[in-house]
């Protein structure tokens, strides 16, 4: 017990420890994390992808009902189960690129309706497609790098995945760091285009060196220009993915879309870049390396 006064603190109040720097939880939960999704991804069974893609929807879905309102968590979580098995079932007819572009555009206009408060209610379903598509574009990169590969069979979901993740980081610490010039600061005022063009940079040249060490174990090489094409679009869309949900929380009021991953925020925080990347990255490649796939 200690006194007004008294220099020396009590032993409880010596050990009270400070507050951990927001800094620290987002390194230690990216490392956790990032170990975590990357052990999944290089898994040569397709399981724990399967797993780690039913719990990204379960929390991702949940969060969806924060941002929208008015959705019971059952509903929407039922409903991206169902809108994902769509998808995946549209590509007997059509390939699931195209089927998950679909369901992109579909979700982006749910989203874009939204922002505009007319019919709030009426668009969460419709904004379902904007985790649809990527959900089962990530699903074919697996299975088709499994038929490519026949090693570390999901690589080809690390081309896509890994740049943005990089980007991410390269944006945040370069942003701390040096930025000086808003990018959006109405939509979000932290992000600055010093962080933007850090991410676009890193983007590019980590989708190059990742495609040098993929090309290593296909049987036929993804062509230079699909692996660039793959950092340009991962290092612009995924940063205008991240912007397009600040604006929706924005419009919703609230400041994180949920608190699963300390220092980061909810799932749709993390995987913001990714959703709104993923689906043309995997169309690049479709197109350009289809043959990389056999």
């Amino acid at each position: 017990m200690s006194f007004a006064g008294d220099p020396h603190p009590s032993t409880d109040q010596a050990r009270v420890a400070p507050p951990e720097s927001n800094l620290r939880k987002r390194v230690r939960t990216a490392l956790v994390g990032g170990t975590l999704t990357l052990a999944v991804i290089l898994a040569s069974s397709e399981i724990p992808l399967y797993i780690l893609v039913f719990a990204i929807i379960y929390v991702a879905a949940s969060e969806i009902t924060a941002l929208f309102g008015g959705t019971k968590p059952i509903i929407a979580i039922s409903a991206l189960f169902a809108a994902t098995a769509l998808t995946l079932t549209a590509g007997i007819v059509i390939p699931i690129p195209l089927a998950a572009l679909i369901a992109v555009l579909i979700g982006t206009a749910g989203i874009l309706i939204r922002l505009n408060k007319k019919f709030p209610s009426r668009t969460d379903a419709l904004a379902l497609g904007w985790l649809a598509g990527p959900i089962a574009c990530a699903i074919w990169l697996h299975s088709e790098s499994a038929d490519a590969t026949r090693f570390f069979s999901p690589n080809l979901l690390v081309l896509v995945a890994l740049p943005i993740w990089l980007g991410d980081t390269a944006a945040y610490f370069v942003g701390k760091a040096i930025g000086k010039t808003p990018l959006a600061p109405k939509i979000s005022p932290k992000k600055t285009m010093e962080g933007a063009a850090a991410n676009l940079i890193t983007c590019i040249a980590s989708s190059y060196l990742i495609g040098l060490i993929l090309n290593q174990n296909l049987p036929n090489p993804i062509p230079q220009t699909a692996i660039l094409g793959v950092g340009l679009v991962t290092g612009t869309l995924g940063q205008a993915g991240d912007l397009l949900q600040s604006a929706l929380k924005r419009s919703s009021g609230i400041k994180d879309s949920g608190n699963f991953l300390p220092g980061h925020g909810g799932i749709l925080d993390r995987l913001d870049s990714f959703l709104f990347a993923c689906v043309p990255a995997s169309i690049i490649l479709w197109i350009y390396a289809s043959k990389s796939f056999t």
